[in-house]
């Protein structure tokens, strides 16, 4: 009798470790984190569960507890490339780019961990306010909601779009504003496509009454990228979360401003969906498709032509229907996005709900299931068009208007 209650007591703790498995890999990460700190409860050597609380931290955008989480598994000998990338993204959240460089030395982007580290004794991403609520008027919302900023004193026409994670500056523009230049490295950007950034440290960030003092920030040409998008308007940068995560911040496409608050503790708030920051500040949120309820996509507010895009792999499990196999092309970070039409006969993105939405059919998405868990697709911009997002820090919600 007691061997047989030992293996019942087993095969118990082997399907809770299976279930918060699977709430993990298909984005429930609420219930994910709540199943693995009721294993580690039980199992309190459990090293690779620790990891993973701390990796679900970093997601819940707590640097702090995800410092301390995986600092002390990467100390008691549990060592591998993604636990110390989680890691060096902690740090860096938190200010902490001595500890980042170090951590990044050793996953090999000594491109990047050499300029962190000199700007380690800085206090990076120090705001200056005149006043506590700032209303920017944005110079066009179309095709993408374009900011006028300064970049080191230099007048600068900056996309904002939630699809980057640092503030990103063209090569030409950089230089001619004085950005002091670092390390490069080769990324991957949409469509498979590689290019080589080089990154930067920017002095000050302007915006009306607001200025960011000693930026982390990421250089490479631009003039590719955005040619023809803007006639007769230069575009010299993009503002992406490193920036717009210091605020609680509403983009109102409808009147066409981007208004900056102090984000502060608060308690969730109703009619609103949770947010997540992944590797690189990728932001991550649940939609509603035909076949899925809250499935795990990347707000990408910097593609447009298009509400939604999707790999082929979860056209089925979505609901999503091809659109007579009409061919189209889209623009990424380093050259073009090929794939075809298609649509969700229901679409549902906190408050705001589209019948009949166009997307786009990918042949495959690089992000898909590269972090461990499932990315099911991209929101962009036109899905937002007339409607005022608010996403919040702090609370880590995204509410629509």
């Amino acid at each position: 009798m007691k061997s047989e209650s030992i293996r019942q007591s087993n095969d118990r703790a082997d399907v809770s470790e299976a279930l918060a498995d699977e709430d993990f890999i298909e984005g429930r990460f609420v219930a994910a984190t709540r199943a693995y700190e009721a294993l580690l409860d039980r199992y309190p050597g459990r090293l690779d569960i620790a990891a993973r609380l701390g990796y679900l931290d970093l997601l819940a955008n707590r640097p702090d507890s995800a410092v301390a989480r995986l600092s002390n598994v990467l100390e008691n000998g549990l060592r591998t490339r993604s636990i110390l990338s989680h890691l060096a993204e902690a740090y860096s959240r938190r200010g902490d780019l001595g500890h980042a460089a170090l951590c990044y030395e050793q996953l090999g982007r000594g491109g990047l961990a050499g300029t962190l580290a000199v700007m380690a004794g800085l206090k990076v991403f120090r705001v200056e306010k005149e006043s506590d609520s700032v209303c920017l008027d944005l110079l066009s919302v179309e095709p993408l909601p374009v900011m006028r900023a300064l970049v080191n004193g230099v007048g600068a026409n900056l996309v904002i779009d939630t699809g980057a994670g640092d503030c990103v500056l063209d090569m030409r523009f950089a230089v001619s504003a004085g950005v002091r230049l670092g390390g490069q490295e080769w990324r991957d950007f949409a469509g498979g496509h590689r290019a080589q950034v080089t990154h930067a440290h920017l002095e000050k960030l302007g915006m009306d009454t607001v200025s960011i003092h000693d930026l982390p920030v990421q250089v490479l040409d631009l003039q590719s990228t955005f040619g023809g998008w803007f006639p007769g308007q230069a575009i010299h940068g993009i503002v992406g979360i490193s920036v717009l995560s210091l605020f609680d911040c509403t983009l109102d496409y409808q009147t066409g401003h981007l208004v900056l608050q102090p984000s502060v503790t608060a308690n969730p708030k109703p009619g609103c969906t949770p947010i997540w920051l992944a590797e690189n500040r990728m932001l991550l949120t649940h939609v509603d498709f035909p076949l899925l309820q809250e499935a795990l996509v990347f707000i990408d507010t910097g593609m447009t032509g298009r509400m939604f895009a999707a790999p082929e792999t979860r056209r089925a499990g979505l609901g999503i229907e091809p659109d007579r196999d009409q061919t189209l092309v889209g623009t990424g970070g380093a050259g073009d996005v090929h794939g075809r039409g298609a649509y969700a006969s229901r679409l549902r993105l906190a408050g705001k709900e589209q019948t009949m939405a166009l997307g786009l059919l990918l042949p495959s998405l690089s992000i898909e299931t590269a972090l461990g868990y499932r990315i099911n697709g991209l929101i962009g911009h036109d899905l937002l068009r007339g409607a005022r997002l608010n996403l919040n820090f702090t609370r880590m919600q995204l509410c629509i208007a």
